[in-house]
């Protein structure tokens, strides 16, 4: 009886074939859509006698780049190609947004305990950072970290080392391990071992999920990152080597020296991103019950360990999300970096673009650049937000 009726419903009346007509009809619209903008921008450049092809990536670049090389392999502006120029920018894109993660996590989760202090002063110094840096725009505050802050800084033939570290308005020198000479190059040891921590922490996660029993799966994926580099080190003959920097007639040589541009904008989005982290923070400890607090001091625990052992990993999982946000909010910030002269990947685009005539595709290139790297900071928050969450049975 009740497939003669479902037999008799019209498909006009079908809830099920209706979505089915109006998905296809959706992609129908936007294949036709995609396909007018690239029909209109291929008549645009005809009538500029132009082409839209990616061959220049081939020709040899010309310009000299600020900083950085492409993941270690150095960088010759006479001899290598638009190619090389993109992975140059892309290494400095990496090194200001990873490095910035970590340093605006970890700040901003002290601020934001720091919101939630009884420490009158504490509480109030922690509001005043919070609410005067997120309701300042980013640009503002890079401009008054370069131009004032950085810029202000006395010379590097004046500038008096604190621990071995120089900070002067020529940037950054601290002592480092730098590679060596002719040696294999590190750089590649160290993606690998990131891979294998991220490995090992998905594996003991899943593990903890099954069992129950709790396993330190944070510190498992640690140990694997330290294994792989230690075991890379040796196998590749120690490439790398300390080094200090010594100041010399002409500034400053060995260790790890960073640009002044790179210092204000590492600083500029650390302490932007900072201040949102800090809410998000101190709204993920507001949601955990206060009785989990209550009774961690009953159990006679301390303040200290109250927040690392109950309350932060409760926390975690109400905060992950929006961290991924910011996490993404910061590397898209970086593009920032053209205002102050960084060399971004947005920035060396930018120049080759102006330089072969090609400004389409690199600025389309500089779009996939991003959106990859948007997808990938999407997909190991949301894998590490799957593996943490609560799980019943």
């Amino acid at each position: 009886m009740n497939s003669q009726m479902q037999a008799s419903v019209p498909f006009y009346r079908d809830v099920k074939k209706l979505a089915l007509i109006a998905q296809v009809v959706f992609l129908v619209v936007v294949v036709l859509l995609i396909a007018l903008v690239i029909n209109n921008i291929n008549l645009g450049l005809k009538k500029q006698n132009l082409n839209f092809s990616f061959d220049f990536l081939n020709q040899t670049a010309g310009f000299q780049v600020a900083e950085g090389t492409a993941f270690g392999v150095p960088y010759d502006s006479s001899s290598d190609n638009y190619f090389k120029v993109v992975f140059v920018g892309l290494y400095n894109t990496l090194r200001v947004a990873v490095t910035g993660m970590i340093l605006a996590t970890v700040l901003g989760v002290l601020v934001g305990i720091g919101r939630l202090s009884s420490n009158w002063l504490v509480g109030r110094l922690a509001l005043v950072y919070v609410e005067i840096l997120r309701n300042t725009p980013v640009l503002v505050q890079l401009f008054v970290w370069y131009f004032v802050v950085i810029l202000g800084l006395p010379a590097i033939s004046k500038a008096q080392p604190i621990l071995g570290v120089y900070l002067s308005n020529s940037g950054l020198a601290t002592p480092w391990l730098v590679q060596k000479p002719d040696m294999p190059n590190f750089f590649p040891v160290t993606i690998i071992a990131v891979l294998i921590g991220l490995a090992v922490f998905a594996f003991f996660s899943n593990q903890r999920a099954r069992t129950g029993k709790p396993t330190p799966a944070g510190w498992y994926a640690i140990a694997a990152w330290l294994l792989v580099q230690i075991i890379g080190f040796f196998a590749l003959g120690q490439p790398l080597e300390y080094g200090a920097p010594v100041r010399g007639n002409f500034g400053v040589t060995g260790g790890l020296q960073v640009s002044p541009e790179f210092t204000a904008l590492l600083i500029g989005l650390v302490v932007y991103t900072s201040s949102f982290i800090a809410e998000i923070t101190r709204a993920g400890i507001q949601s955990v019950n206060k009785g989990q607090t209550e009774a961690a001091r009953a159990l006679g625990l301390g303040y200290s360990e109250t927040l690392q052992l109950i309350i932060l990993p409760q926390a975690l999982r109400v905060m992950i999300p929006p961290l991924g946000n910011q996490y993404l909010n910061l590397t898209k910030n970086s593009s920032l970096a053209v205002a102050i002269g960084y060399s971004d990947v947005l920035n060396v685009l930018g120049t080759a673009g102006n330089q072969s005539g090609q400004n389409l595709q690199t600025f389309f290139i500089a779009g996939i650049v991003y959106l990859i790297l948007s997808f990938t900071i999407a997909f190991l928050v949301n894998l590490y937000n799957s593996a943490t969450r609560l799980r019943t049975r």
